[in-house]
């Protein structure tokens, strides 16, 4: 009997429309407008996972807003994410 192996590789591209999906609002922990997103838009963007930004957010480490959906505030994710690269 003879046997053989097939390997198959999956990659997955995610893209998003700024304009869709990203809005402007005001972060009440910022004090200002911060330019907002839906999580899965946050997680594609630091490439991580949508559970992580939820923690995120739990954690007290990024700001949201929450009205009809979970917005999350793109200018502490990223001064929440630069902080984690630069140590």
């Amino acid at each position: 009997m003879q046997k053989t192996e097939i390997e198959f590789e999956l990659s997955e591209t995610i893209g998003y429309s700024k304009r869709h999906e990203r809005f402007e609002a005001f972060c009440a922990q910022c004090e200002s407008t911060a330019e907002m997103a839906a999580p899965l838009v946050a997680a594609t963007l630091t490439q991580s996972t949508e559970r992580e930004i939820f923690r995120l957010v739990e954690a007290g480490k990024i700001h949201f807003v929450e009205a009809d959906r979970v917005l999350i505030c793109l200018k502490s994710l990223t001064q929440n994410f630069s902080e984690v690269a630069g140590g």
